[in-house]
């Protein structure tokens, strides 16, 4: 089978959907054609083979500053449709894959669907936004309503990456049955608990680990707020770059809790991400919007009880028997979540097992890869 992804970003570029997309191709690829079309970005070349996978980079117009609710980069590639073609007629894709609708040069490839002899699918990343901020909230809604729902309507099969994003993302007038969800996937063989000093280094006897972009959905104001009334020798590790960074910090200096907050801001790889999981007692995730959370199958995998919000697909990821999930917006909640999980040594060994039995029963990327392929080869059996 010859497979064509489409994204406006791909590896080394380490973005939650880029990194998926790296994972799910590199296993596809073991068995199929597959090739990838994205922007061409910093010094990478305009074709290389990555893992099995063939990757072609448009030239295109990067944009790293705009407002909070458009997380850059933004790509705008150039003669996007003559280059998508060519590459087309090159390869003969029996399918052809988009990974995002926010990005018009890219989702637009709905335009040309006759032109690609083959079916068009999206997986939805995110979700409808909803609870995050008034401005975001209305503009992602008004662009779905508008534009995002027209790219959704246009593709032969939408797959989803949790049940929540799937309910609130899909337009009323799609056919349900050619919609399915299928989870993110993580490596469990990359991420697993590991033996790991950081703690030692960082100096505290109970620490805990956030990985996200520092934007306001990601909701890591309350987790600051909350340290204020943990009395244990504790340090929250919040890994991430983002707008919010330098109010996080004064908030946080603020508060009086500076010295109990490490930000980490430098790019880190998958094995020194492991390193802080590994070290950490337990993962926080505060967000007041999650279509699902790769951050947490990361940590999960490595045996971290987690401590997350009851919002969007994290109760699809994050079980009790694996986790405490408390309300968005609540410092105090955050709050009386650590405390407990650090006043429970047998809590947090009971909830570390499950975390890493929950990843390997349902989030192991080889599990995930093979949903997508299976997918893809029932349409086209469908389709005769």
């Amino acid at each position: 089978m010859r497979i064509l992804h489409v994204n406006p970003f791909y590896y080394p570029y380490q973005g939650g959907t880029e990194k998926y997309l790296y994972d799910l191709c590199k296993r596809l690829a073991r068995r199929n054609s597959v090739s990838v079309i994205s922007s061409k970005f910093g010094n990478n070349p305009e074709f290389e083979i990555i893992e099995g996978t063939k990757v072609y980079r448009i030239k295109s117009i990067v944009l790293e500053k705009l407002p909070p609710f458009l997380p850059p980069p933004l790509a705008i590639p150039i003669s996007f449709r003559r280059n998508i073609l060519r590459i087309c007629e090159k390869e003969r894709p029996d399918v052809v894959h988009i990974h995002n609708r926010f990005f018009l040069s890219y989702s637009s490839m709905v335009l040309w669907k006759k032109s690609l002899g083959a079916p068009l699918f999206i997986t939805l990343h995110n979700a409808r936004p909803v609870g995050i901020n008034e401005e975001t909230d209305f503009l992602g809604q008004l662009f779905d309503d508008y534009i995002g729902h027209r790219i959704i309507r246009s593709c032969d099969r939408v797959l989803a990456n949790s049940r929540w994003t799937l309910e609130t993302t899909l337009p009323k007038d799609y056919p349900r049955e050619k919609a399915e969800i299928i989870y993110n996937g993580v490596d469990t063989r990359r991420f697993r608990r590991i033996d790991s000093s950081l703690k030692d280094k960082l100096g505290c006897e109970f620490l805990s680990t956030t990985v996200c972009r520092l934007l306001p959905q990601k909701g890591v104001n309350y987790l600051i707020a909350a340290i204020k009334d943990i009395e244990e020798d504790y340090k929250a590790v919040i890994v991430g770059r983002g707008p919010c960074l330098g109010e996080l910090k004064s908030l946080a200096k603020k508060l009086g809790v500076d010295k109990k907050v490490e930000f980490v801001t430098s790019h880190l790889t998958d094995e020194e991400l492991v390193k802080y999981y590994s070290a950490s007692d337990f993962s926080v995730l505060p967000s007041l919007w999650e279509p699902f959370g790769i951050t947490l199958i990361e940590a999960m995998a490595c045996g971290c009880p987690i401590i997350a919000t009851n919002v969007g697909g994290i109760p699809e990821v994050v079980t009790s028997d694996c986790g405490i999930l408390v309300s968005p917006r609540s410092s105090n909640e955050l709050a009386l979540a650590i405390n407990r999980l650090i006043g429970d040594k047998n809590l947090r060994r009971k909830m570390s097992r499950n975390a890493r039995k929950r990843v390997e029963k349902y989030f192991d990327f080889d599990l995930i890869a093979e949903k997508v392929e299976q997918s893809y080869r029932s349409y086209l059996e469908e389709a005769g």
